[in-house]
Protein backbone atom coordinates (compact mmCIF):
# COMPACT_ATOMS: atom_id res chain seq x y z
CA UNK A 1 0.00 0.00 0.00
CA UNK A 2 1.29 3.43 -0.91
CA UNK A 3 1.88 5.79 1.99
CA UNK A 4 0.61 9.40 2.06
CA UNK A 5 4.22 10.50 1.58
CA UNK A 6 4.68 8.45 -1.59
CA UNK A 7 1.28 9.68 -2.73
CA UNK A 8 2.46 13.28 -2.45
CA UNK A 9 5.65 12.49 -4.34
CA UNK A 10 3.73 11.11 -7.30
CA UNK A 11 2.03 14.46 -7.92
CA UNK A 12 4.38 17.19 -9.13
CA UNK A 13 2.77 20.61 -9.69
CA UNK A 14 5.92 21.73 -11.56
CA UNK A 15 5.09 19.44 -14.49
CA UNK A 16 3.68 21.65 -17.23
CA UNK A 17 0.30 20.74 -18.76
CA UNK A 18 -0.37 20.11 -22.43
CA UNK A 19 -3.06 21.92 -24.35
CA UNK A 20 -6.15 19.66 -24.38
CA UNK A 21 -7.10 21.07 -27.79
CA UNK A 22 -3.90 19.54 -29.21
CA UNK A 23 -5.05 15.99 -28.38
CA UNK A 24 -6.35 14.14 -31.41
CA UNK A 25 -9.92 12.91 -31.42
CA UNK A 26 -12.19 10.48 -33.24
CA UNK A 27 -15.49 11.81 -34.53
CA UNK A 28 -18.37 9.55 -33.46
CA UNK A 29 -21.61 9.16 -35.47
CA UNK A 30 -23.30 11.89 -33.43
CA UNK A 31 -20.57 14.33 -34.41
CA UNK A 32 -19.22 14.31 -30.85
CA UNK A 33 -15.43 14.10 -30.68
CA UNK A 34 -13.84 11.43 -28.47
CA UNK A 35 -10.22 12.14 -27.45
CA UNK A 36 -8.00 9.23 -28.53
CA UNK A 37 -6.14 9.24 -25.21
CA UNK A 38 -8.24 8.06 -22.26
CA UNK A 39 -6.96 8.32 -18.70
CA UNK A 40 -7.66 4.95 -17.08
CA UNK A 41 -8.93 4.71 -13.51
CA UNK A 42 -8.48 0.96 -13.05
CA UNK A 43 -6.37 0.99 -9.92
CA UNK A 44 -4.97 -2.50 -9.47
CA UNK A 45 -4.73 -2.87 -5.71
CA UNK A 46 -1.72 -0.66 -5.18
CA UNK A 47 -3.22 2.57 -6.51
CA UNK A 48 -6.78 2.71 -5.18
CA UNK A 49 -5.98 5.35 -2.55
CA UNK A 50 -4.28 7.51 -5.18
CA UNK A 51 -6.95 7.60 -7.87
CA UNK A 52 -8.85 10.74 -6.80
CA UNK A 53 -5.81 12.99 -6.69
CA UNK A 54 -4.30 11.30 -9.74
CA UNK A 55 -7.46 11.96 -11.76
CA UNK A 56 -7.45 15.64 -10.81
CA UNK A 57 -3.80 15.80 -11.85
CA UNK A 58 -4.54 14.09 -15.16
CA UNK A 59 -7.16 16.73 -15.88
CA UNK A 60 -4.71 19.49 -14.95
CA UNK A 61 -2.15 18.08 -17.35
CA UNK A 62 -4.57 18.02 -20.29
CA UNK A 63 -6.41 14.69 -20.26
CA UNK A 64 -10.05 15.16 -21.19
CA UNK A 65 -11.19 11.58 -21.75
CA UNK A 66 -11.63 9.73 -18.45
CA UNK A 67 -12.25 5.97 -18.52
CA UNK A 68 -14.20 4.60 -15.55
CA UNK A 69 -16.11 1.46 -14.61
CA UNK A 70 -18.36 0.24 -11.83
CA UNK A 71 -16.07 -2.76 -11.40
CA UNK A 72 -13.17 -0.49 -10.43
CA UNK A 73 -15.01 0.34 -7.19
CA UNK A 74 -13.98 4.00 -7.20
CA UNK A 75 -16.66 5.91 -9.11
CA UNK A 76 -17.43 8.04 -6.05
CA UNK A 77 -13.76 9.02 -5.77
CA UNK A 78 -13.60 9.84 -9.47
CA UNK A 79 -16.76 11.93 -9.12
CA UNK A 80 -15.10 13.85 -6.29
CA UNK A 81 -12.07 14.35 -8.54
CA UNK A 82 -14.34 15.98 -11.12
CA UNK A 83 -15.74 18.33 -8.49
CA UNK A 84 -12.26 19.16 -7.23
CA UNK A 85 -11.10 19.89 -10.78
CA UNK A 86 -14.03 22.23 -11.32
CA UNK A 87 -13.40 23.97 -7.98
CA UNK A 88 -9.74 24.44 -8.91
CA UNK A 89 -10.73 26.01 -12.23
CA UNK A 90 -9.17 23.25 -14.31
CA UNK A 91 -12.44 22.68 -16.17
CA UNK A 92 -15.69 24.65 -16.21
CA UNK A 93 -17.88 21.57 -15.77
CA UNK A 94 -17.95 17.89 -16.64
CA UNK A 95 -19.16 19.01 -20.08
CA UNK A 96 -15.47 19.73 -20.77
CA UNK A 97 -14.73 16.02 -20.34
CA UNK A 98 -15.54 12.91 -22.35
CA UNK A 99 -16.44 10.26 -19.78
CA UNK A 100 -16.62 6.54 -20.45
CA UNK A 101 -18.35 4.19 -18.01
CA UNK A 102 -19.11 0.47 -18.06
CA UNK A 103 -21.98 -1.82 -17.10
CA UNK A 104 -20.53 -4.55 -14.91
CA UNK A 105 -21.27 -8.24 -15.51
CA UNK A 106 -23.17 -8.56 -12.25
CA UNK A 107 -25.66 -5.93 -13.41
CA UNK A 108 -26.56 -7.42 -16.79
CA UNK A 109 -29.91 -8.81 -15.64
CA UNK A 110 -32.50 -6.52 -17.29
CA UNK A 111 -33.89 -5.37 -13.94
CA UNK A 112 -30.42 -4.28 -12.79
CA UNK A 113 -29.28 -2.26 -15.81
CA UNK A 114 -31.05 1.03 -15.09
CA UNK A 115 -30.22 1.03 -11.35
CA UNK A 116 -26.57 0.33 -12.19
CA UNK A 117 -26.39 3.29 -14.54
CA UNK A 118 -28.18 5.53 -12.05
CA UNK A 119 -25.58 4.60 -9.42
CA UNK A 120 -22.79 5.42 -11.84
CA UNK A 121 -24.32 8.76 -12.79
CA UNK A 122 -24.90 9.66 -9.14
CA UNK A 123 -21.39 8.78 -8.04
CA UNK A 124 -19.74 10.53 -10.98
CA UNK A 125 -22.01 13.57 -10.58
CA UNK A 126 -23.48 13.36 -14.09
CA UNK A 127 -26.88 13.66 -15.71
CA UNK A 128 -25.78 11.61 -18.70
CA UNK A 129 -22.65 9.71 -19.68
CA UNK A 130 -20.82 10.20 -22.96
CA UNK A 131 -20.02 6.55 -23.65
CA UNK A 132 -21.38 3.52 -21.79
CA UNK A 133 -19.83 0.16 -22.54
CA UNK A 134 -21.10 -3.31 -21.77
CA UNK A 135 -17.98 -4.43 -19.90
CA UNK A 136 -17.91 -8.13 -20.92
CA UNK A 137 -20.19 -10.14 -23.22
CA UNK A 138 -21.55 -12.41 -20.47
CA UNK A 139 -22.85 -11.94 -16.89
CA UNK A 140 -20.07 -13.86 -15.16
CA UNK A 141 -18.72 -12.29 -11.98
CA UNK A 142 -15.73 -12.89 -9.76
CA UNK A 143 -14.91 -11.87 -6.22
CA UNK A 144 -13.07 -8.51 -6.11
CA UNK A 145 -9.35 -9.10 -5.71
CA UNK A 146 -9.71 -12.85 -6.31
CA UNK A 147 -6.82 -15.09 -7.26
CA UNK A 148 -6.42 -16.55 -10.74
CA UNK A 149 -7.86 -19.93 -9.77
CA UNK A 150 -11.21 -18.44 -8.74
CA UNK A 151 -14.19 -19.96 -10.56
CA UNK A 152 -17.88 -19.13 -10.39
CA UNK A 153 -19.96 -22.33 -10.83
CA UNK A 154 -22.84 -20.23 -12.20
CA UNK A 155 -20.77 -18.75 -15.03
CA UNK A 156 -22.17 -19.18 -18.55
CA UNK A 157 -20.93 -18.62 -22.12
CA UNK A 158 -22.27 -15.94 -24.43
CA UNK A 159 -25.99 -16.51 -24.97
CA UNK A 160 -27.23 -14.05 -27.55
CA UNK A 161 -30.88 -13.83 -26.56
CA UNK A 162 -29.85 -12.98 -22.99
CA UNK A 163 -27.34 -10.40 -24.14
CA UNK A 164 -29.97 -8.72 -26.31
CA UNK A 165 -32.22 -8.37 -23.27
CA UNK A 166 -29.42 -6.43 -21.59
CA UNK A 167 -28.71 -4.40 -24.72
CA UNK A 168 -32.39 -3.56 -25.03
CA UNK A 169 -32.32 -1.96 -21.58
CA UNK A 170 -29.23 0.04 -22.55
CA UNK A 171 -31.00 1.25 -25.68
CA UNK A 172 -33.94 2.44 -23.56
CA UNK A 173 -31.54 4.44 -21.37
CA UNK A 174 -29.93 5.95 -24.45
CA UNK A 175 -33.32 7.00 -25.80
CA UNK A 176 -34.12 8.49 -22.39
CA UNK A 177 -31.05 10.72 -22.68
CA UNK A 178 -29.03 9.04 -19.93
CA UNK A 179 -26.43 7.70 -22.40
CA UNK A 180 -25.05 9.61 -25.40
CA UNK A 181 -23.22 6.71 -27.09
CA UNK A 182 -23.37 2.96 -26.57
CA UNK A 183 -20.36 0.70 -26.87
CA UNK A 184 -18.99 -2.71 -26.06
CA UNK A 185 -15.85 -4.05 -24.43
CA UNK A 186 -14.13 -7.39 -25.00
CA UNK A 187 -16.51 -8.42 -27.77
CA UNK A 188 -15.34 -11.11 -30.17
CA UNK A 189 -15.98 -11.42 -33.89
CA UNK A 190 -18.98 -13.73 -33.42
CA UNK A 191 -20.63 -11.82 -30.57
CA UNK A 192 -20.28 -8.54 -32.45
CA UNK A 193 -21.65 -10.05 -35.65
CA UNK A 194 -24.75 -11.25 -33.79
CA UNK A 195 -25.23 -7.88 -32.09
CA UNK A 196 -24.95 -5.90 -35.33
CA UNK A 197 -27.36 -8.31 -37.03
CA UNK A 198 -30.10 -7.58 -34.53
CA UNK A 199 -29.96 -3.83 -33.88
CA UNK A 200 -31.10 -0.78 -35.81
CA UNK A 201 -28.75 1.97 -36.93
CA UNK A 202 -29.24 4.12 -33.85
CA UNK A 203 -28.83 1.11 -31.51
CA UNK A 204 -25.39 0.07 -32.77
CA UNK A 205 -22.25 0.30 -30.66
CA UNK A 206 -19.95 3.11 -31.76
CA UNK A 207 -16.85 1.87 -29.94
CA UNK A 208 -15.29 -1.33 -28.65
CA UNK A 209 -12.64 -1.40 -25.94
CA UNK A 210 -10.22 -4.32 -26.36
CA UNK A 211 -6.74 -5.45 -25.43
CA UNK A 212 -4.30 -3.90 -27.93
CA UNK A 213 -0.55 -3.42 -27.67
CA UNK A 214 2.49 -4.02 -29.92
CA UNK A 215 2.87 -7.67 -28.90
CA UNK A 216 -0.88 -8.31 -29.23
CA UNK A 217 -2.13 -6.33 -32.19
CA UNK A 218 -5.47 -8.01 -33.07
CA UNK A 219 -5.27 -6.46 -36.54
CA UNK A 220 -7.91 -8.63 -38.22
CA UNK A 221 -10.48 -8.22 -35.45
CA UNK A 222 -9.91 -4.49 -35.24
CA UNK A 223 -10.26 -4.20 -39.02
CA UNK A 224 -13.59 -6.06 -38.89
CA UNK A 225 -14.94 -3.72 -36.23
CA UNK A 226 -13.75 -0.56 -37.95
CA UNK A 227 -15.33 -1.62 -41.25
CA UNK A 228 -18.60 -1.51 -39.30
CA UNK A 229 -17.88 2.01 -38.05
CA UNK A 230 -16.85 0.87 -34.58
CA UNK A 231 -13.88 2.77 -33.18
CA UNK A 232 -11.40 0.64 -31.22
CA UNK A 233 -9.82 1.80 -27.97
CA UNK A 234 -6.96 -0.33 -26.71
CA UNK A 235 -6.46 -1.20 -23.06
CA UNK A 236 -3.20 -2.68 -21.71
CA UNK A 237 -1.72 -0.25 -24.25
CA UNK A 238 1.83 -0.55 -22.89
CA UNK A 239 1.40 -4.04 -21.49
CA UNK A 240 0.20 -2.93 -18.04
CA UNK A 241 3.38 -3.93 -16.15
CA UNK A 242 1.61 -3.42 -12.80
CA UNK A 243 -1.44 -5.53 -13.62
CA UNK A 244 -2.84 -7.85 -10.90
CA UNK A 245 -0.96 -11.05 -10.15
CA UNK A 246 -3.88 -13.18 -11.39
CA UNK A 247 -3.27 -11.76 -14.89
CA UNK A 248 0.47 -12.45 -14.92
CA UNK A 249 1.85 -15.69 -16.35
CA UNK A 250 5.29 -16.99 -17.21
CA UNK A 251 4.30 -17.14 -20.91
CA UNK A 252 3.85 -13.36 -21.03
CA UNK A 253 6.35 -11.06 -22.69
CA UNK A 254 6.91 -7.39 -21.86
CA UNK A 255 6.14 -4.85 -24.58
CA UNK A 256 8.38 -2.31 -22.88
CA UNK A 257 11.33 -4.69 -22.99
CA UNK A 258 10.90 -5.80 -26.59
CA UNK A 259 14.14 -5.13 -28.54
CA UNK A 260 12.36 -3.33 -31.39
CA UNK A 261 10.46 -1.07 -29.00
CA UNK A 262 13.66 -0.38 -27.05
CA UNK A 263 15.60 0.37 -30.23
CA UNK A 264 12.99 2.83 -31.53
CA UNK A 265 12.83 4.55 -28.14
CA UNK A 266 16.59 4.94 -28.15
CA UNK A 267 16.62 6.27 -31.72
CA UNK A 268 14.01 8.91 -30.92
CA UNK A 269 15.09 9.65 -27.34
CA UNK A 270 11.61 8.87 -26.01
CA UNK A 271 10.39 6.22 -23.58
CA UNK A 272 9.38 2.70 -24.64
CA UNK A 273 5.91 3.50 -23.31
CA UNK A 274 5.65 6.48 -25.65
CA UNK A 275 6.61 4.23 -28.56
CA UNK A 276 3.74 1.88 -27.73
CA UNK A 277 1.22 4.68 -27.30
CA UNK A 278 2.34 6.45 -30.46
CA UNK A 279 1.90 3.19 -32.36
CA UNK A 280 -1.61 2.85 -30.86
CA UNK A 281 -2.62 6.29 -32.15
CA UNK A 282 -0.89 6.21 -35.54
CA UNK A 283 -1.77 2.69 -36.71
CA UNK A 284 -4.51 2.08 -39.24
CA UNK A 285 -4.72 5.73 -40.34
CA UNK A 286 -5.13 7.19 -36.85
CA UNK A 287 -8.48 5.44 -36.46
CA UNK A 288 -8.23 4.31 -32.82
CA UNK A 289 -6.97 5.22 -29.40
CA UNK A 290 -5.74 3.93 -26.07
CA UNK A 291 -6.42 3.81 -22.35
CA UNK A 292 -3.43 4.39 -20.09
CA UNK A 293 -3.15 4.74 -16.34
CA UNK A 294 -0.40 6.14 -14.14
CA UNK A 295 -0.37 8.08 -10.88
CA UNK A 296 2.82 10.07 -11.63
CA UNK A 297 2.59 13.58 -13.09
CA UNK A 298 5.66 13.18 -15.28
CA UNK A 299 4.38 9.93 -16.74
CA UNK A 300 0.90 11.38 -17.30
CA UNK A 301 2.41 14.09 -19.47
CA UNK A 302 4.64 11.62 -21.31
CA UNK A 303 1.67 9.38 -22.04
CA UNK A 304 -0.39 12.23 -23.48
CA UNK A 305 2.27 13.52 -25.89
CA UNK A 306 1.80 10.66 -28.43
CA UNK A 307 -1.83 11.74 -28.80
CA UNK A 308 -0.79 15.25 -29.84
CA UNK A 309 1.81 14.60 -32.55
CA UNK A 310 3.21 11.74 -34.64
CA UNK A 311 6.32 10.51 -32.85
CA UNK A 312 6.91 7.54 -35.16
CA UNK A 313 7.93 7.58 -38.82
CA UNK A 314 6.38 5.18 -41.35
CA UNK A 315 9.56 3.15 -41.01
CA UNK A 316 9.13 2.84 -37.26
CA UNK A 317 5.50 1.82 -37.71
CA UNK A 318 6.55 -0.83 -40.24
CA UNK A 319 9.06 -2.29 -37.79
CA UNK A 320 6.31 -2.74 -35.21
CA UNK A 321 3.33 -3.69 -37.38
CA UNK A 322 5.04 -5.44 -40.27
CA UNK A 323 3.52 -5.95 -43.70
CA UNK A 324 3.32 -9.72 -43.99
CA UNK A 325 6.66 -10.10 -45.75
CA UNK A 326 9.78 -11.89 -44.48
CA UNK A 327 11.62 -8.59 -44.66
CA UNK A 328 9.13 -6.86 -42.37
CA UNK A 329 7.56 -9.43 -40.00
CA UNK A 330 6.60 -6.95 -37.29
CA UNK A 331 6.60 -7.93 -33.63
CA UNK A 332 3.04 -9.17 -33.05
CA UNK A 333 3.45 -12.25 -30.83
CA UNK A 334 -0.21 -13.05 -30.02
CA UNK A 335 0.82 -12.18 -26.47
CA UNK A 336 -2.61 -11.85 -24.85
CA UNK A 337 -2.22 -10.61 -21.28
CA UNK A 338 -5.84 -10.80 -20.12
CA UNK A 339 -6.74 -14.46 -20.31
CA UNK A 340 -10.01 -13.97 -18.39
CA UNK A 341 -9.74 -17.37 -16.72
CA UNK A 342 -11.72 -16.16 -13.69
CA UNK A 343 -14.78 -15.89 -15.96
CA UNK A 344 -14.69 -19.46 -17.29
CA UNK A 345 -17.88 -21.52 -17.32
CA UNK A 346 -17.81 -25.28 -16.54
CA UNK A 347 -18.03 -26.45 -20.15
CA UNK A 348 -14.91 -24.46 -21.07
CA UNK A 349 -13.11 -27.23 -19.18
CA UNK A 350 -10.46 -24.87 -17.83
CA UNK A 351 -9.31 -23.60 -21.23
CA UNK A 352 -9.20 -19.79 -21.19
CA UNK A 353 -8.85 -19.66 -24.98
CA UNK A 354 -12.51 -20.64 -25.28
CA UNK A 355 -13.41 -17.20 -23.94
CA UNK A 356 -11.98 -15.69 -27.10
CA UNK A 357 -12.16 -18.23 -29.94
CA UNK A 358 -15.96 -18.21 -30.46
CA UNK A 359 -16.19 -22.00 -30.13
CA UNK A 360 -18.92 -21.76 -27.49
CA UNK A 361 -21.30 -18.99 -28.56
CA UNK A 362 -25.03 -19.72 -28.40
CA UNK A 363 -28.08 -18.07 -29.97
CA UNK A 364 -30.53 -19.18 -27.26
CA UNK A 365 -30.68 -20.50 -23.73
CA UNK A 366 -32.30 -23.65 -25.08
CA UNK A 367 -29.30 -24.25 -27.35
CA UNK A 368 -26.95 -23.84 -24.43
CA UNK A 369 -29.03 -26.21 -22.27
CA UNK A 370 -28.76 -28.90 -24.97
CA UNK A 371 -25.02 -28.40 -25.19
CA UNK A 372 -24.64 -28.43 -21.41
CA UNK A 373 -26.55 -31.71 -21.14
CA UNK A 374 -24.42 -33.33 -23.83
CA UNK A 375 -21.21 -32.02 -22.28
CA UNK A 376 -22.15 -33.35 -18.85
CA UNK A 377 -22.73 -36.81 -20.29
CA UNK A 378 -19.45 -36.66 -22.24
CA UNK A 379 -17.52 -35.41 -19.22
CA UNK A 380 -18.87 -38.25 -17.07
CA UNK A 381 -17.77 -40.88 -19.59
CA UNK A 382 -14.40 -39.17 -19.99
CA UNK A 383 -13.73 -39.25 -16.25
CA UNK A 384 -14.85 -42.87 -15.97
CA UNK A 385 -12.86 -44.24 -18.87
CA UNK A 386 -9.66 -42.26 -19.40
CA UNK A 387 -6.41 -43.04 -17.64
CA UNK A 388 -5.28 -40.13 -15.48
CA UNK A 389 -1.82 -38.80 -16.18
CA UNK A 390 0.73 -39.42 -13.44
CA UNK A 391 1.51 -36.46 -11.26
CA UNK A 392 4.63 -34.54 -12.24
CA UNK A 393 7.53 -34.96 -9.79
CA UNK A 394 8.16 -32.01 -7.53
CA UNK A 395 11.28 -30.12 -8.49
CA UNK A 396 13.58 -29.10 -5.66
CA UNK A 397 15.85 -26.11 -6.01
Amino acid sequence: MKTPQSKAKSIDPKVKPLNPAAVRSITLPTGRKMPVAAYGTFHSDWAQALMKDATVEAIRLGWRHIDTARAYENEAEIGQAFRDAIKAGLIRSTDDLFITGKLWNGHMSPKDVAPALESTLRDLGLNQIDLYLNHWPWPNVHTPGCAGDHRNPDAVPYIHERFMETWGELVKLKKAGKIVHLGTSNHTAATMKLLLRDVSKDERPVANQMELHPLFQQTDLRSEFEKEGIACMGYMAVGSPKRPARDTFKEHRSDLEDPVIQSIASDLNITPGQVGLAWAVQRMNHSGGFVAMTTRSSRMRENLIPATTDLLSPGHMLRITGDGTPEHPGIDANNRLIWGQVFLWPEADGDWRILWDDSQVFETSANYARFKKAFTAYDKVKRETTVPLPAKPVEHH
